[in-house]
């Protein structure tokens, strides 16, 4: 990854540590800093007009993050080898993220991770 790309993937993830801090939801903030990490590498590697954008939403009891790197490419779940250094990001979505998917036009990948109950509770 480019150094400038790594840049913005480290300060969307200090972003959304520091807002979901101040939502209350400092249970979700690690899940959610990998998650970003994954989908936004993914798009910057994956975009076509070399800009991406990225929402962090919050719902009534789940956290919805998204990409939208304008490629028509959809991207898939993949096993990667072991000695392979990409091609794992998916993975971790999946493992990780409560649910995800990817826009029907493949423009957009999203995922979700839903609230503990002690976030449901105070909010």
């Amino acid at each position: 990854m480019p150094d400038a790309a790594a840049v913005w993937v480290g300060r969307l993830r200090r972003i959304g540590r520091a807002k979901l801090n101040a939502w209350g939801l400092t249970a979700l903030v690690d899940d959610a800093q990998l998650l970003i990490s994954e989908l936004v590498t993914n798009g910057l590697r994956h975009s076509t007009e070399q800009q991406i954008t990225f929402r962090l939403v919050v719902g009534t009891d789940v956290l919805v993050m998204e990409v939208d790197d304008g490629s028509p490419a959809l991207p898939r779940l993949r096993q990667a080898d072991s000695d392979a250094l990409d091609g794992r990001g998916l993975l971790l979505v999946d493992a990780v993220a409560a649910s995800w998917g990817v826009s029907s036009d493949g423009t957009r990948t999203w995922c979700t991770l839903k609230f503990p109950d002690t976030a449901r509770r105070s909010r």
